[in-house]
């Protein structure tokens, strides 16, 4: 009985760290995104400053200690490396090269998430 039990407990917690994680990786993304977005629009617009930039990076700087749990090494830093790159075009002012950047970084705030959810092409 006690080993049923022990099971049991134990399943749930994985149920529920699982769900947690899926939660919070999915709404910090949402996020994110949605700074991308703004981001994209000020700099296809040319009105980007970098202090736009430098507040969407402390907000990824601030969720990724706790991605790192969560998600494997590579996919934080490529975000980063990214980011930074964007944000230093920004910074010089050159905005046409930022936008493959930012639409780049669109595109991984939508794909990663999606990888870590419990979907029919992720099982299968």
């Amino acid at each position: 009985m006690k080993i049923v039990a022990s099971i049991l407990v134990s399943g749930a917690i994985l149920v529920g760290l699982s769900t947690t994680e899926l939660i919070y990786v999915d709404k910090t993304f949402d996020r994110f995104h949605e700074g991308l977005t703004a981001i994209y629009q000020k700099t296809e617009s040319c009105v980007a400053t970098h202090e736009d930039g430098t507040a969407l990076q402390t907000f990824w700087e601030e969720k990724k200690k706790v991605l790192y749990i969560w998600l494997p090494h590579t996919l934080i830093d490529q975000v980063d490396y990214h980011l930074g790159e964007a944000l230093g075009y920004l910074y010089q002012g050159n905005y046409e090269d930022s936008l493959p950047k930012f639409e780049l970084l669109l595109d991984m705030s939508e794909t990663i998430p999606r990888a870590y959810k419990i979907l029919p092409e992720n099982i299968f």
